[in-house]
């Protein structure tokens, strides 16, 4: 779900002034400009311009990114009070976004980021500003830096005082998590097992890692559950007094991670009710908290493994909505639209067309080999249609299939019977494939008029073909050789495997028996639907 810039911005108010046109323009996410000849943002994207630091530079950048259809640039203040840089977001219809000379791009990156993440799941802002109340309320005690992390190494606040900075945390901030290296070097150390185990605080010295200065670590638990932990960075152990603070800072660090955790998932819930009721009947409100539509309806079958690899004995016991949302948050779609309705896994993606993204890395999935250029946002049909590829190619047996797009939401339930008619023309055959309605409309419209005609006694001269078994069915495939060929019974004999002369014998007696005008388009039309209805074809068929 999109969010309004003028709503963006208010979450750092006093930081962030919008100077040039577009308010309301749909914001959905964040990408960040780390150099000055980086091509990247499209529709949706919201530009932070943290390498932007003259009106030069931010001039170029505005005209790229109106090119690119991108609604915001954000830019220190400088550059964006430059009347040229002004001129040009308003001819390009840009939204120039000024942010004060003092202010960090850490802090304003987490707060956006978590203002989106708001936004796309309806969970309240409380709990997350709490949890930067809390840090730095800790920094306050401590006199140093703070930052709180979850169980998974993802910083979820940090403190507003930034006193000194080592490498691993400004890393930590940017990144929204602590670096992989430093990580693993933690791990070997057995950090996190300690936090697992025990809810005592401890010391680290500094010299861990590298780009780790020292660190006092107060584990956050509950209920025997190691749910996250606050990093102090001080250099030796704080006095007993400001530990025992920690210690209750931690416990309420653990009901706010409680509560969101409970808030996250109930409003995951709702979210995905709506959009299961959705693809069932229509909802006339639908179109208010989507992504903005036209919209595809896809249905995915076969079994990936998230990790990309053939798939383990273990990942089959998954229930398949499962297997399917945690690969495709793998591959960097963070909140699937994924629903399973009578026992099929549906996708509600934009049909957004294709954007390039930038260096080759910055998409999640030029990272498995995905070429930036073919990839869309993730969410969109691009995005999805190249990540079901890329599970393909990694040895699991996977289809997509896709209806045609769906310009209002009252229109996603005919999109979902739609995606399910192409999945029964292509699923079936045993290999992986993705397919869309709009590219396969010849064969989807001849599988409908075939099943429209299938249920019925079939009427029709064909009762008049040779009443022997083994007749009758050469005569069926020689007749529907013969129409599938019209004019051609060169064609049709090379199908037949039989001679061209014995293709003219037969039909001048078929067409003797059926005793109608073959010349006849309607005729000609007429059974070709009744053979395909009523008559599979042998793959081997008699000559």
């Amino acid at each position: 779900m999109m969010i309004a810039l003028a709503d963006v911005t208010l979450t750092l108010r006093g930081q962030m002034v919008v100077v040039g046109p577009g308010t309301g323009a749909p914001i959905d996410d964040l990408v960040v400009m780390e150099s000055p000849r980086e091509h990247i943002g499209g529709p949706g994207d919201l530009v932070l311009g943290v390498c932007l630091d003259t009106p030069k530079r931010a001039l170029a950048a505005v005209e790229r990114l109106g090119d690119r259809g991108a609604p915001g640039l954000v830019v220190r203040t400088r550059p964006a009070a430059d009347p040229e840089v002004v001129a040009a977001a308003h001819r390009r219809g840009v939204a120039l976004v000024a942010l004060a000379e003092n202010a960090s791009w850490a802090h304003v990156i987490q707060v956006l980021r978590e203002a989106l993440n708001r936004a796309a799941t309806g969970a309240p802002r409380t709990v997350a500003d709490d949890l930067f109340a809390l840090a730095d309320a800790a920094a306050g005690l401590v006199e140093a830096a703070v930052t709180i992390e979850d169980a998974r190494h993802r910083v979820l606040a940090y403190s507003s005082r930034q006193h000194r900075a080592d490498p691993a945390r400004v890393s930590t901030i940017v990144g929204r998590r602590v670096p992989a290296a430093v990580v693993s070097t933690l791990r070997a150390g057995g950090v996190f097992r300690r936090m697992a185990r025990s809810d005592e605080p401890f010391f680290l010295a500094a010299g861990v890692t590298p780009d780790l200065g020292a660190r006092f670590v107060v584990p956050v638990r509950a209920g025997g559950e190691w749910l996250g932990s606050i990093w102090c960075a001080v250099d030796a152990p704080p006095a007993a007094p400001v530990i025992e603070e920690l210690r209750t800072m931690a416990a309420a660090v653990a009901l706010q991670l409680l509560t969101q955790r409970a808030q996250t998932d109930l409003t995951r819930l709702v979210w995905l009710d709506r959009l299961r009721q959705s693809l069932v009947e229509p909802a006339a409100d639908a179109a208010t908290w989507l992504p903005t539509g036209p919209w595809r309806v896809v249905v995915l079958a076969g079994t990936p493994d998230p990790a990309g690899r053939p798939l383990s004995e273990s990942a089959r016991e998954l229930p398949l909505l499962d297997l399917w949302v945690a690969t495709l948050r793998r591959r960097g779609w963070p909140q699937p639209a994924l629903v399973d309705v009578a026992d099929g896994v549906f996708a509600i993606v934009t049909d957004a067309a294709p954007i390039a993204r930038g260096r080759e890395g910055h998409d999640p999935l030029a990272r498995d080999g995905i070429a930036p250029s073919t990839v869309g946002r993730a969410g969109t049909w691009a995005w999805l249609r190249a990540a079901v590829e890329d599970v393909a190619s990694a040895g699991c047996l996977v289809t997509a299939c896709a209806a045609t797009p769906s310009e209002v939401a009252a229109d996603l339930p005919r999109a979902r019977r739609e995606a399910l008619e192409v999945a029964e023309l292509y699923a079936p055959h045993g290999d992986s494939t993705v397919r869309q309605a709009d590219e396969v409309w010849p064969a989807l419209t001849i599988a409908r008029a075939t099943r429209a005609v299938g249920g019925d006694r079939p009427i029709g001269p064909l009762a008049a073909l040779a009443t022997d078994p083994a007749d009758q069915e050469r005569d069926r495939h020689t007749l529907r050789a013969w129409l599938d060929h019209p004019g051609a019974p060169r064609r049709a004999a090379a199908e037949l495997g039989v001679h061209v002369n014995t293709v003219r014998y037969r039909m001048d007696r078929i067409a003797a028996l059926l005793d109608v005008d073959l010349d006849d388009s309607d005729v000609r039309l007429a059974l070709q639907l009744l053979l395909r209805a009523h008559h599979t074809p042998d793959p081997f068929p008699p000559n």
